[in-house]
């Protein structure tokens, strides 16, 4: 039995008779993924969480419910509870059922009623899949989207945009959605290329997961993006003239890595910057040191010299 990527691959040799290998293609095509997980509902049952905890996942979404009051998943805090005992990360999701801005406010507040102050490692995702929320075309689905993600975002959470590769091309104004995260659905060999960066990427919906499987013998299987592994400056050290602006660039690994990235000066009275993009202004004579922090607590430090 080899387990590759937090799934597992069967491969028997029986002598002279035969041979089965199987290697799906997605763990070659998606080698620069950072973590395996998975997502749950109540369709998968009561799950085994000392089998899932034997398996080699990172991260769970959990789905909280569909719609407003009172459709809760049934499974939602038994899923929870297990999932943190068996040392995942967790994440949620809520299925929207409605067509309005002003309903989706009133999921996403159904949503943090079901939350009740839970903590969450990844973000609130908004299931965004029935055809009736597009029905009213892209501006308004973006409107909803944007209703759900800001009230999320309101009460502490990181929001996150659920729906297959062709909905998030053709149904989005993502210059309106700039704070929410993104989960693909596409069920294809290569990771979908989209008008953002995938943070997530369910890449089949018949995975196997001893433990968690439903009825039909499948598991959503998903691929995050999400936590760098490394990062660090193309330039360890930086001279500028005074009243002059530079861009500190950074590498972060792994490839395509969609890791929230934060940069600070220990003097910024001498060199500002620009907490969200890294764009330096030297403002007087003197040393400081520019710091880029991620998501996942990787840092990396750069020494700038104000002449």
């Amino acid at each position: 039995m080899i387990k590759t990527n937090g799934f597992r691959v069967l491969a028997m040799v029986m002598t002279t008779l035969w041979m089965v290998t199987i290697i799906p293609v997605t763990v070659v095509q998606a080698a620069d993924f950072r973590g395996q997980g998975f997502d749950l509902s109540s369709y998968n049952g009561t799950v085994n969480w000392e089998q899932v905890a034997e398996a080699d996942m990172d991260f769970v979404m959990i789905r909280t419910g569909e719609g407003r009051a009172p459709d809760v998943d049934t499974q939602f805090a038994a899923n929870y509870d297990g999932a943190v005992a068996a040392g995942l990360k967790v994440g949620v999701y809520h299925v929207c059922c409605v067509r309005t801005p002003k309903e989706a406010v009133e999921e996403a507040e159904y949503c943090l009623e079901i939350l009740d102050g839970r903590d969450l490692d990844y973000p609130v995702a908004y299931d965004m899949e029935r055809k009736g929320t597009f029905a009213g075309g892209r501006e308004n689905t973006t409107a909803i989207a944007k209703a759900f993600c800001d009230t999320i975002a309101d009460a502490g959470y990181v929001p996150m945009i659920y729906s297959s590769a062709s909905f998030l091309n053709e149904n989005f104004d993502w210059k309106k959605l700039k704070n929410c995260k993104v989960w693909v659905a596409s069920y294809s060999d290569t990771r979908p290329k989209l008008p953002v960066s995938a943070d997530l990427w369910q890449y089949t919906k018949k995975g196997s997961l001893e433990g968690a499987n439903t009825d039909k013998g499948y598991c959503d299987l998903v691929y995050s993006y999400m936590e760098a592994t490394s990062i660090k400056f193309t330039k360890p050290t930086l001279t500028m003239k005074k009243n002059t602006t530079a861009q500190a660039t950074v590498k972060i690994k792994p490839n395509g890595c969609t890791d929230r990235k934060s940069f600070t000066s220990s003097n910024p009275k001498v060199v500002a910057v620009n907490k969200k993009t890294g764009k330096l202004t030297a403002k007087k004579a003197g040393k400081a040191t520019i710091t880029v922090t991620t998501g996942s607590g990787r840092k990396a430090k750069m020494k700038v010299v104000v002449k």
